[in-house]
Order: C-alpha cells, then structure tokens, then sequence
C-alpha cells in the first residue's frame, strides 16, 4: 500500500521550495545526471577503445565502446519501471533523490576505474557495470523530474516548467561538451593517460550539489492527494499491468514521439564524434565539440522559447512540425557533415537543433498530462526508455555498424533520422487526433 510522509523530517526544519524553485531544482538535477550520463557517450568514442578494448581493430574497439554506452539503455526500461514504482508508491521525492545518487557513484566509479593494462578483463567488465548503474539511474531522472515540475506548477504555467528538465538535459551537453573542449588545453597524450578522468571526477562537485537541493523537494500537491484516495480504498496503487490497462495509447503516442528527439540528442550528436574520428578525416574531434557546444547553448535557449510559446502556438502543431522536419533535414544534414568543413558540420547541428528545441518545449507536459496520477512516474519513464532504447541504442548501433561496413557512407545515417522523424509525426498526429476527440 502507497505510503508517504507529505512532510519528512528534513523538511520540517527547512522551507520547502517553491513551485518556481522546484522547476530550477528539477533543472539544475537533470542537467548534473545527464552531464554524467552522456560524458560515457563522448569520451567512449574517443579514448574508451584502446584503453579498455585494446585487442580490438580501431573501429572495432570504438564500437566495443559504444556498445558499453548501448547496455545503459538496455538497462534503461528496468530503471523506468524500479524508480516508476518508487515514485508512484513511495514517492517522487525519495525516487529522484535515489536516482541521483546512484547516477554520482557510478560516474566517480568510471572515472577512478583502472584501465586494461593495469587490471585485464576486468577493466572492461566493471566498466559495463557501472554503465548499467548509469542506465538504472537515467531511467528514473528525467521523468522523475519532469512529473514533478509540471505536479508542482501553477495550471496556466505546467508548459513553461514542465520545459525546464528539458533545457536541464541541454545544460548537461553544454557542460560535458565544455568540458571536452577544456581537455584540449592538455596533451593527447597526457589526456589518453589521465585528463579523461577530470570530467567524471568533477562530477562527484555536481552531484552533492543536486542532492542538497532535492532534499529541500516536497511532495507534490497531486502525489499527496492521490496517495491519501488510495490509502482511502485500501488498494495498491497502479503498476504495469494498470498502465497497460488504463494508458496504452498515451504510452504508444508518447514512445512514437519521443523517437525522432531522443535519435537526433544520442545518435546525431554523440555519435559525430566516432563518425568524424574513423571516417572524416579532414574533421578533427574539436570541431565536432565546438558544434556540441554551440548547439547545447541554442537547444536552451529554443527550449526555453517553446516552453513559454507552445500554448500559443500550439503544442501538438509544434510536435508534428518536429517531426516533419527531422525528416526534411535527415539527408541535408549529413551531407554537410559529408562536405567535412567546420561551418558545414556546425550548420548540419544547428539547423537539426530547431527540430529538437521545439519539441522540447512542450512534450514534457503533455507527456505528464496523459497519464493518471497513480500510473504517471512509471508511464513517463517507460515511455521515454522505450523510445530511448529504439532511438538511442539500436538505430544507431546498427547504422554505424552499416556505415563500417560500407567503408564509411552516410547513407544509413541518412535513413536512420528519417525514420525516427517520421515515428515524432505519426505520433504528433495520433496526439492531436486523441486531442480532438477529447475536445468534442
């Protein structure tokens, strides 16, 4: 049965933060999570291959290494459901926190782990593992965060908030894309050696601060409520098998939509930088981070412009031109990665980017919103792992793989953001067919 303290005990000696402070908090946790998260995506491409493959042929050794990041996501539906659980039953507070500390001691881990040399097989292996800690983690963060922001907003503000996970998620790239382009300040070697490390060991900074400020969380109004009406009928609030029941077609629509942004943020962006390493010579991985950089800072900024628009212009309308056009971008924009010149690769980014901003801006609330309170945590993180699994892990998996195997043509990269555009606009338009159904 869902039990829950709406005020613990660390809360009665501080004031809880305020809805607008939530949403900052909410931000400033995601942004330290996927910070963590996604440096495995950056460095692997780069370092991860030789220091912990080293039996492996380059491009082999670099896909090895991908593919450690590729487990976190296979993990990732197992975390949606276990922090899923915990944040409907027990609550959001206890979920994010949780999440949030396991995020930290898997990337201090990571960055303290000895390499291949030192240790053998078990260089790679505990590097796996503490990976699948990552992918646990991830899969509870950002829906966690996101249920809370909206929970906690004022009606005519949940868009705007329910934005603000989003623009954390675009934070997190902009610091661990910093942090790339700081490592160049070092040497090549001294970076293969030891200066990879610095980005995870500072993570440990990041992480305390964020579980300083989620111990300040309240529950949210609607957990509160809910938990009391289940307490009420005496019944085990809803899991699974009542999301399958009462929620199939809100899951459906929110996994066909969340796979043209989750390609385009794991695939286009991550993967840039093994692609330009093996196949684009006349690039060098510093132009790829500058671009990470410069695209971070406009995600934020289109997030931010969405999330206070989308109830003007239109939320399902700016979900379905999303859609619309990752497809019309996915040829261009590898073809001016292929042009293999900095403006090129850095306008093929931030063109793709627009796509990804405005999506960005309003899906988390309308995510939150269609989902009943009792199955909302474990909807929303089902959802975006599911998508994520498809989108960040097997698509662009299997198109590097086609990409190695044809020497190098982009043409399966091509395909596979078209793909994952489409599956957004056939999602938008099922979410603005239900809408208008609801409305008559």
């Amino acid at each position: 049965m869902l039990t829950t303290d709406p005020e613990p005990t660390a809360l009665r000696s501080r004031k809880p933060l305020t809805p607008r402070q939530v949403a900052f908090a909410a931000m400033a946790g995601n942004a330290i999570e996927l910070y963590d998260f996604i440096l495995y995506s950056f460095i692997a491409a780069t370092v991860f291959g030789p220091l912990f493959f080293p039996s492996f042929e380059p491009w082999l050794g670099t896909l090895a290494a991908l593919s450690g990041h590729a487990v976190a996501f296979l993990v990732r539906p197992l975390g949606a459901v276990v922090f899923g659980r915990v944040g409907d039953r027990l609550g959001r507070r206890p979920a994010l926190l949780l999440s949030l500390a396991m995020m930290g001691v898997a990337t201090l881990g990571i960055g303290l782990l000895p390499t291949y040399t030192a240790i053998g097989v078990a260089a790679p292996v505990v590097l796996v593992v503490l990976r699948l800690l990552q992918g646990l983690a991830v899969g509870g963060e950002y829906p966690g965060a996101v249920v809370v922001a909206v929970e906690h907003a004022p009606p005519r503000f949940a868009t705007l908030y329910g934005a603000f996970p989003q623009m954390g998620n675009m934070i997190g790239i902009l610091l661990a894309g910093i942090s790339l382009l700081l490592a160049n300040l070092v040497s090549g070697e001294a970076w293969q050696s030891w200066g990879w490390r610095l980005p995870f060991l500072f993570s440990a900074v990041l992480v305390l601060f964020g579980l300083f400020l989620r111990t300040r969380l309240a529950e949210t109004p609607e957990f509160v409520e809910a938990s009391a009406r289940v307490d009420g009928q005496r019944r085990v609030p809803g899991g699974i098998g009542t999301l399958l029941r009462e929620a199939p077609m809100p899951l459906v629509i929110c996994v066909l939509m969340w796979l043209g942004p989750v390609t385009y943020g794991y695939a286009f962006l991550t993967s840039l930088l093994a692609y330009v390493k093996n196949y684009r010579a006349e690039l060098s991985p510093v132009h790829v981070q500058v671009g990470l950089v410069l695209t971070a800072a406009a995600l934020v900024l289109l997030v931010m412009v969405s999330g206070l628009n989308g109830d003007r212009w239109g939320r399902e309308r700016l979900v379905i031109g999303s859609g619309v056009l990752m497809v019309a971008w996915a040829v261009p924009s590898y073809l001016l990665v292929d042009a293999a010149t900095p403006g090129t690769l850095w306008t093929a980014m931030l063109v793709g980017a627009v796509s990804y901003g405005v999506f960005g801006g309003v899906a988390p609330s309308i995510m939150s919103r269609m989902f009943p309170v009792d199955v909302r945590y474990i909807g929303v993180a089902i959802a975006i792992a599911a998508s994520a699994l498809v989108g960040g892990a097997l698509l662009p998996l299997g198109a590097l793989a086609m990409v190695g195997a044809s020497g190098g043509s982009s043409v399966p990269m091509m395909v596979m953001m078209g793909l994952s555009g489409l599956a957004t606009t056939v999602g938008g338009l099922m979410l603005r067919s239900r809408t208008g159904q609801r409305a008559k």
